[in-house]
């Protein structure tokens, strides 16, 4: 499946909250939707669940008008939208049948997703779970019907590490099954493991999109990482600090980083290392982490 939002406007009263903003989503992978806080995400994601009508565009699925009633949709908002004084399984079958299922399908499938996340099957409120389990509900309310489309705002939020990774268990198989998800969190790291294609929404626009890799190659903008085997990163930036070539330095992931400010500074470093025999271990083109793309994108548009 594929996704678009074509030029996709909304506006409250007097304040314009998306401006055009064209949006690309593949089923098979984890697409990144990013964005800082009051950049339209959930306004996004709301037009796309037809809560909110956009102003202007049109939202496509395979070239296609999308048509809501024809897809199945599981969503994961960043605040908790379930009942507090329900019991689990009451609620989850209530959720499930306004998706759908029946009763019958509904419980079982709730039962199913409970044992999951190692819930016990009783009648507890939400209200008196920790803010980790009552996650997993959320959670569960948004699988529990198989969805085609998952959007996931913030999902690892309050899980330990044991349940980050049943949730990366959930993602991985709705990956692999050729469903569309759509993820969203400020937690860079997070979603550098995972998301392939990325969108970086900001004030109401995109700001940049593309497959990562190719993304960070661009953002490398032709520095390298430099390792030698006889001296440690410290050792190595005092001595090139004393050759006076036409080099920026600084220290990521324990390497040297350098930033070439004319292209014969690259040729000449190389010679250096070379008459002094040193064992290079790594030479390669430095890649940013997401956060230092993001920041670096959103900075330069908010400066």
């Amino acid at each position: 499946m594929i996704l678009e939002f074509r030029n996709i406007h909304k506006s409250f009263g007097d304040k314009d909250v998306l401006k055009g903003v064209n949006f690309t989503a593949r089923s098979g992978l984890a697409n990144a939707y990013l964005g800082t806080n009051g950049s339209g995400k959930t306004t996004s994601f709301r037009i796309l669940l037809d809560i909110f009508k956009a102003d202007k565009g049109e939202i496509l699925l395979d070239g296609k008008s999308f048509d809501r009633s024809k897809v199945k949709i599981g969503y994961l908002p960043e605040e908790r939208g379930m009942y507090d004084g329900v019991g689990l399984v009451d609620q989850l079958v209530y959720f499930g049948q306004l998706k759908g299922m029946s009763k019958s399908e509904a419980k079982k499938e709730a039962k199913r997703w409970l044992d999951f996340f190692e819930l016990e099957d009783n009648k507890k409120q939400l209200k008196t779970l920790s803010k980790g389990n009552a996650q997993k509900i959320q959670i569960i309310q948004c699988v529990i019907d198989d969805p085609d489309i998952l959007i996931l705002d913030e999902p690892f939020s309050g899980l330990d590490p044991v349940n980050t990774g049943k949730l990366k268990e959930i993602i991985n198989d709705f990956i692999a099954r050729d469903k569309l998800v759509i993820f969203s969190s400020h937690q860079m790291p997070v979603v550098e493991s995972f998301c392939e294609y990325i969108n970086i929404l900001n004030d109401g626009r995109i700001e940049l999109a593309g497959n990562l890799e190719n993304i960070k190659k661009e953002y490398s903008h032709g520095k390298m990482l430099l390792g030698i085997s006889e001296l440690s990163t410290s050792q190595l930036l005092e001595e090139l600090k004393e050759t006076k070539l036409n080099i920026e330095y600084s220290v990521d992931r324990g390497l040297l980083v350098l930033d070439f400010k004319i292209q014969t500074a690259k040729k000449e470093l190389l010679n250096y290392l070379e008459d002094r025999n040193y064992n290079i271990e790594e030479f390669k083109l430095y890649k940013p982490t997401l956060e230092e793309i993001f920041v670096e994108k959103v900075g330069e548009n908010n400066a």
